[in-house]
């Protein structure tokens, strides 16, 4: 839910800002005297033409992080299946060993896809000044 906040306000922050320079634009030539009249139309046109094809590049930006996001859990979900398979057919006298092993392989899985566990990676590795 934070992640389509932050591209509300990002693509409202970029409609702004096109706006304003577009109104900027428009008082420029219109402070020009000898201006072509069609010169305001374009100038407007391609500023608003470029702000739809930003928001439209982070729109989709969005939708494949999305998708990318659904990926990865397709595959952890189909990973932790087939480790669930390999645990069931074990034999009894393995299982608590082979029990064990898959729990450690789920959450090494786990820790694999968790960007946060990543982050907090990095931040450990980083030196500390004091």
């Amino acid at each position: 839910m934070a992640g389509r906040r932050k591209i509300l306000a990002a693509a409202a922050l970029w409609g702004a800002c096109a706006w304003f320079l577009s109104l900027d634009v428009d008082f420029l030539v219109t402070k020009l005297h000898n201006a072509p009249p069609w010169l305001l139309q374009g100038s407007r046109a391609l500023f608003m033409g470029l702000s739809v094809a930003v928001g439209y590049a982070v729109y989709r930006k969005y939708l494949l992080e999305i998708q990318n996001r659904s990926q990865k859990y397709a595959e952890i979900r189909a990973e932790i299946r087939r480790l669930l398979a390999d645990l069931l057919t074990t034999p009894d006298e393995d299982l608590i060993r082979q029990l064990h092993r898959t729990i450690q392989r789920i959450e090494r899985l786990l820790q694999r896809h968790d960007p946060k566990a990543v982050q907090r990676n990095e931040e450990q590795k980083k030196p500390r000044v004091a």
